[in-house]
């Protein structure tokens, strides 16, 4: 169909690159720190974060939960309603024997509570309202807890 290219043959449709990630479930804390090496931190890609807004949030995250270990503060932990805290969760807790790398999906946040049924751009909307009130409650109890960093 593409003049030039009558005889080409795919070897593999889709990407072409390999993607090499850790076996984070078996190796990783809930705040991206191995259960071996609770000093030592990974996040992003080779964590199995796919996606350049994932990678960033995690990387942020675990970066700031680092300074807040080395300074004895609990560690940020964000609710399943947002996405950063449902990737998280997704790559600490997935099932090894059907781990491949996650992004950030509307799938993989906590299903509301009311059964309610929604259009797919009705439940986004109200995904995205309920991980944005839900931060914004978090962020603040930090603030006040004196706990910020």
């Amino acid at each position: 169909m593409i003049p030039g290219l009558e005889n080409a043959v795919f070897e593999r449709f889709g990407q072409m690159y390999r993607n090499s990630f850790i076996a984070s479930p078996l190796l990783l804390d809930d705040n991206f720190s191995f259960t071996n090496n609770p000093n030592l931190f990974i996040a992003g890609q080779l964590a199995g974060i796919e996606g350049y807004a994932g990678n960033i949030a995690s990387g942020l995250v675990t970066g700031i939960n680092a300074v807040r270990i080395l300074n004895k503060i609990p560690f940020l932990e964000f609710s399943l309603t947002t996405m950063i805290g449902a990737l998280i969760h997704y790559i600490i807790h997935a099932d090894m024997s059907s781990f491949q790398p996650m992004k950030a999906i509307f799938g993989i946040l906590l299903k509301p509570a009311d059964n309610i049924r929604r259009s797919r751009i009705e439940r986004y909307e109200f995904y995205s309202q309920r991980a944005l009130r839900d931060i914004e409650i978090y962020l603040q109890e930090i603030k006040f807890s004196g706990k910020a960093v």
